[in-house]
């Protein structure tokens, strides 16, 4: 009977996991749910805040949860060197992915096309808040801390390839190349937070990556 209780508790904490991750992934998207109903300036600064807003809570809950955002050795130059390494490797994979694209006669993935239709009207700020800053923080803590760290715990490679997937079918792969540079990009993301045992890092790589498309988009 101790066992059986035993098992029923853990299953009962792994579903508690996934229920929080998935409310975590509805309030994710109430910037964007905001943003649909008007660009106005209102509804523009409305979205700013609430992403701001949002960013803050997941870092919380991730540090009230004992998953680890924030080290210092970060701002070091063995932290930097990680950071880069793990960026210039996730690059490498997108050209690849890009390759199969356009082999495939297409220039982009779906994803893309809809972010960047989505920003139409919406200024550089904001922009920054709601593809470059909320993805890394939101997406990071779900993903990497919850999925990842919280619901497989100790079976770190069923984590990183469960996490990993869930991550690119996230993004809506419509093909191989697609698949290629979100699933991809995901076990990069994984393993960096694996081997560092704290979320800032995956969260800056992400961050990186996707400001510099942010920033691209505007020039």
């Amino acid at each position: 009977m101790k066992k059986i209780s035993q098992g029923m508790e853990w299953i009962g904490r792994k579903i508690w996991v996934i229920l929080r991750a998935f409310g975590f992934l509805l309030i994710f998207v109430i910037p964007d749910l905001i943003l649909e109903q008007s660009k106005s300036q209102v509804f523009l600064l409305l979205t700013g805040l609430a992403t701001v807003g949002i960013v803050v809570f997941f870092w919380w809950r991730a540090e009230k949860n004992s998953l680890p955002v924030w080290d210092s050795k970060i701002l070091s130059w063995d932290g930097l060197a990680l950071v880069i390494l793990a960026f210039a490797v996730m690059q490498l994979m997108d050209m690849f992915g890009l390759f199969l694209l356009e082999l495939q006669g297409a220039e982009t993935t779906a994803n893309e096309t809809l972010i960047m239709e989505s920003l139409k009207g919406v200024p550089f700020w904001l922009a920054t808040l709601t593809t470059a800053l909320l993805p890394a923080v939101g997406e990071e803590v779900i993903l990497r801390g919850y999925f990842f760290k919280k619901l497989f715990g100790s079976y770190v490679v069923f984590g990183i390839i469960a996490s990993s997937l869930l991550f690119g079918l996230l993004h809506g792969p419509t093909d191989i190349g697609s698949w290629l540079i979100y699933a991809g990009s995901g076990i990069i993301l994984s393993t960096l937070y694996h081997k560092t045992g704290y979320l800032i890092y995956p969260i800056a790589v992400h961050l990186v990556n996707n400001l510099i498309a942010t920033i691209f988009y505007y020039l």
